[in-house]
């Protein structure tokens, strides 16, 4: 079988992110399922050049990978600003996808087209909707089309209008027109897609549809294989720690508030607590957290599980935003106990057994509350730190994942093939074993 796999940004271990490391799973699960070329979509500019290996454990073995300059990015920064400019004024006065300040890329809709004209492609996953729609594959197509959906924005967005101060009649006027065009987006996703992925059991749940179903994100180590748990957390810990890109505002913000909100009530009851922050962070926040009494920021860190082995806590303070929730996952996979908003727990599998395990508060006062109790009372939290490392692993895994992706490759081709002819084809719907 012959996969065209899109996607928009490097995967795992080219970047350290949740979102690369899903595209890595998904391109590793992929590639047990046959012969997988990457189309790439460079939003970063000319100067960026992207090679993709056959495995994440960084083989010198490199996948076909063709790129495609998307709009705004070549030229100067002019143009860059008059393209975001352009698909601005499209959310506020445009149809169609332009309501979701999204163009289709003629150069990636053609190449698409050529692959599958010359049939070269017997199936086409999309990594994300906004990308896939950016690279035209909400058109149609005489191939199936899968589509991880883990950028799925309606309900995300509709919580942030919701949450919105009324006053602020700009942002209120922005988010609503961003609901519309998310709304649109996934009307079309949902009509143009043989299946989609979600990361979430709630957004799948809310949807109830047969061809929509959760593909769970799994973290992997630093290596790129299964984590393994740690043993238990010293029995003095009063580490907490916390990892993330805090370029990202749904990130910063959320550990802004923590900072501010939670983290003094924290030192009120355990003067000598610490917080350790891993992962790069803007300038300005580097500043300000540094200035805060028993923090600590690491930058980036090569080898989080050392960090991992020295917290009694993880803390996850994420209030908003998209995202693959991937390090609550990792905080469980090493066996600590994950603390934060209730947002940040949100979709994960198994929910009432999630609750015995972490920290999920979402007002400032309970969340300290929870957490300095989970710091002072050792052998509460080792109890805890077992019983998250077998929910991780009733849950979540690499070979689940795999398992799972072959299931619904296979179900997709088999079910197409009955569609054009009657006659399962199948040369065309078998799976490499």
């Amino acid at each position: 079988m012959r996969i065209l796999y899109v996607i928009s940004f490097p995967p795992f271990p080219i970047e350290v992110t949740g979102g690369a490391i899903r595209s890595r799973l998904l391109l590793d699960a992929l590639s047990q399922c046959g012969d997988v070329r990457v189309l790439y979509l460079n939003y970063r500019g000319p100067d960026h050049y992207l090679r993709i290996s056959s495995s994440s454990s960084r083989e010198e073995n490199y996948l076909s990978v063709s790129s495609i300059s998307m709009p705004g990015t070549s030229g100067s920064k002019y143009r860059s600003y008059l393209e975001k400019a352009s698909r601005a004024v499209g959310m506020f006065f445009g149809s169609g996808l332009a309501t979701a300040g999204l163009r289709v890329s003629d150069e990636a809709e053609r190449t698409i087209d050529e692959l599958c004209g010359r049939n070269e492609v017997d199936l086409i996953v999309g990594r994300l909707c906004r990308p896939s729609a950016a690279a035209g594959l909400l058109a149609e197509w005489p191939v199936p089309l899968i589509i991880d959906a883990d950028d799925w924005e309606p309900s995300r967005t509709a919580a942030r209008l919701q949450s919105a101060p009324r006053y602020n009649l700009l942002l209120q006027a922005y988010l609503q027109r961003e609901l519309r065009g998310n709304i649109y987006l996934g009307s079309k996703v949902l009509e143009k897609a043989n299946h989609i992925w979600l990361a979430s059991e709630k957004d799948t749940a809310a949807l109830n549809r047969i061809d929509v179903t959760t593909l769970p994100n799994v973290p992997i180590s630093d290596t790129g294989g299964e984590i393994q748990a740690l043993g238990p957390s010293a029995q003095g810990s009063k580490i907490i720690f916390s990892v993330g890109d805090w370029g990202k505002h749904q990130n910063s913000d959320g550990m802004n508030w923590y900072l501010r909100q939670v983290w003094p009530l924290i030192r009120q009851r355990i003067p000598q607590a610490e917080l350790r922050i891993a992962g790069v962070a803007p300038a300005s926040l580097r500043r300000d957290w540094g200035a805060i009494q028993n923090v600590h920021l690491l930058g980036f860190v090569d080898d989080l599980r050392s960090e991992y082995e020295k917290a009694g806590v993880v803390a996850a303070p994420v209030t908003w935003g998209g995202g693959t929730k991937i390090k609550v996952l990792e905080a469980l996979a090493y066996g600590r106990v994950p603390a934060g908003a209730k947002h940040a727990f949100e979709g994960l599998a198994d929910p009432r057994r999630l609750e015995n395990i972490a920290v999920i508060e979402q007002h400032a006062l309970t969340l300290a509350e929870a957490t300095v109790q989970i710091l002072i009372n050792a052998p509460m939290r080792h109890s805890q730190e077992i019983a998250a490392i077998q929910y991780y692993l009733d849950n979540y895994s690499v070979a689940a994942f795999n398992k799972y992706v072959e299931e619904t490759v296979r179900s997709v081709m088999t079910g197409r093939a009955e569609f054009l002819s009657g006659d399962p084809l199948h040369e065309v719907v078998g799976v490499q074993s």
